[in-house]
């Protein structure tokens, strides 16, 4: 995009859109500009809009909406405070040049009459320039976010002093965007008779549900425009940290369906902009010896998982647009999760470097502070212990002082102080997460997982029983502790299978379960098949297998049930 200066009827040099954004961030991060906090979003609006080829919609009634927070029925001739600004900026644009423009710089103007600003540049007449602020590197990558760090891996306290100028270079040089959480408004549709105070008491108690998983907002039910929304949040954020912050609307709308024999809810996920449907579904549960209110439980409990979890139906949305656009802020968790899950090495490190981005930006937000130590404590694996672990539990105890309601900042409390070895501790955290949130399956797998390898069989069990009833396919540690338990119960055909369905080649315990099942089973392919794949990743594990479990905290009887497996299947530990 090439931005054409026009100003006083004088057509100037071909302005680029890199340039225009450039001369915008240094002129915002000039101390000597002089412009109130409204005027600053009014110039940023407006440019904003004419870089992203909305020049055409940038009028009175928009710029007093969007920027100044007027309602939607504002009148333009009754209210002047548009053109009153506007002129105000106007002048402070002209002082600001008339003392400090230099030969051959870009210069912003805002046209009388008009809303648009045009970018000129006065002709060199010298060979001299005034030296800008050091900026960080920008990289060459098309991914928004990444260009967020220096190429350099700049240490903490030098990515913190570039942060001033920094975020606002990044914001308009590069353009990333700054997502928040998704909105979503819920509606449970009634059908005029008997069932409406149930209907009504399910949709108040789904609004209780999905307000504990915290990965998304909830809104009132009135239309959500995007700039309106927008412009909420840029009113709110001060112009320092302004990096076009997005946030997505949905609608969910719900039918309660009771009959005889079943209590069903059907529900549709619908785009309040565009009016497009985006999912459908409905989820039932079979009437059967249980309570009326343990049957509401579950179908409460269903709903908010669909919906809500990490997994859930509008993080999955959230997610395929993120691939597509990445971006800073919710998304770069949502990435993070997928990473974490994956436990792929470079997403890892791509997802550390996003979530650091956005605490430059957010440095108080509790759920990229949990998130962070998610990541640091699966960069390396447990056996490896280092100074990571240590500062995950910090950023993990930082994140539940700050959100100490925040199932997400106790999960990450919970995992990294089981992985320093305060196993007690972790429990602890653990049970409190699942309080604050009894429907997230993550904490229930996890925390299963954890309890069985020290030996609180039964707890364990329960757990990841607990974490497969909402979710159409279990977690990975749901999946592995219910294989766990069937090996140590003797139950070998079982424990193969289950270990199998899991389908990890990556995990360290399935491929180990997988050896000393088949072992006990005398089936060599399937022990020889999980013994190919640790082999291939150069890891010794008839050498390591005992120091290995002992660091993933495991109970020595487990470990010498497992061994006994092991020996069968050819591999005797040492």
């Amino acid at each position: 995009m090439k931005v054409v200066g026009v100003a006083d009827g004088t057509k100037s040099e071909t302005v680029s859109e890199r340039e225009s954004r450039t001369e915008l961030c240094r002129l915002l991060s000039d101390p000597h500009f002089r412009l109130t906090e409204r005027n600053r979003n009014f110039l940023t609006f407006v440019a904003t809009e004419m870089f992203e080829g909305r020049s055409a919609t940038v009028k009175a009634y928009t710029i007093a909406v969007d920027v100044f927070g007027r309602p939607d029925n504002f009148d333009p001739i009754a209210d002047p405070i548009v053109r009153i600004e506007a002129t105000r900026l106007r002048a402070a644009l002209a002082q600001y040049y008339e003392y400090n423009m230099e030969e051959g710089r870009i210069r912003i103007e805002l046209p009388r009459g008009k809303y648009v600003p045009v970018f000129t540049r006065t002709p060199p007449q010298a060979e001299y320039f005034r030296e800008t602020p050091a900026v960080p590197e920008i990289g060459e990558t098309s991914n928004g976010w990444r260009n967020t760090i220096s190429k350099r891996r700049l240490g903490i306290s030098a990515i913190v002093t570039a942060a001033a100028f920094g975020v606002i270079w990044v914001a308009f040089v590069e353009g990333p965007r700054f997502s928040e959480k998704p909105s979503v408004a819920v509606e449970m549709k009634l059908a005029g008779d008997q069932t409406d105070i149930e209907a009504g008491s399910i949709g108040d108690d789904l609004m209780v549900a999905l307000s504990q998983f915290q990965t998304l907002r909830l809104s009132a039910m009135e239309p959500i425009g995007v700039g309106k929304e927008n412009a909420a949040q840029t009113a709110a954020v001060p112009l320092f940290h302004y990096v076009r912050r997005t946030t997505t609307p949905y609608h969910v709308i719900l039918k309660y369906q009771p009959t005889e024999t079943v209590r069903s809810v059907w529900w549709q996920i619908i785009n309040p902009v565009t009016g497009e449907s985006l999912r459908s579904g409905i989820e039932q549960i079979v009437l059967d010896q249980r309570p009326e209110i343990e049957i509401r439980r579950l179908l409460i409990a269903k709903l908010a998982t669909r919906f809500a979890a990490p997994h859930g139906v509008i993080n999955g949305i959230e997610l395929t647009r993120e691939l597509a656009t990445p971006t800073l802020g919710s998304g770069c968790v949502l990435r993070s999760a997928m990473a974490v899950e994956r436990l792929d090495a470079s997403e890892l490190r791509e997802a550390g470097t996003c979530l650091d981005a956005t605490l430059l930006i957010t440095p108080n937000d509790p759920d990229v502070i949990a998130e962070r130590a998610i990541v640091l404590l699966e960069t390396e694996p447990p056996e490896a212990s280092t100074e990571l672990t240590s500062r995950a539990l910090d950023l993990a105890n930082k994140a539940v002082a700050l959100a100490p309601q925040s199932d997400r900042a106790g999960y990450a409390r919970m995992l990294a102080q089981f992985r320093n070895g305060q196993t007690e501790a972790a429990s602890v955290s653990g049970y409190r997460a699942l309080k604050l949130n009894s429907n997230n399956s993550l904490i229930a797998a996890r925390l299963g997982a954890m309890l069985f390898a020290q030996g609180r069989w039964a707890e364990g069990y329960d757990l990841a029983v607990r974490a497969g009833e909402n979710e159409p396919v279990p977690h990975v540690d749901a999946g592995l502790t219910l294989a766990l338990n069937d090996y140590h119960r003797g139950d070998f055909t079982e424990a193969l299978l289950r270990v199998q369905q899991v389908a990890r080649s990556d995990n360290y315990v399935a491929n180990i379960l997988q050896i000393a099942a088949a072992g006990q089973l005398g089936n060599a392919t399937a022990s020889h098949e999980a013994a190919g794949r640790l082999k291939q990743r150069g890891d010794q594990f008839w050498t390591t297998f005992r120091s290995n479990m002992t660091a993933r905290h495991y109970t020595s009887a487990l470990i010498d049930q497992l061994g006994a497996g092991l020996i069968k299947a050819g591999f005797a530990p040492l």
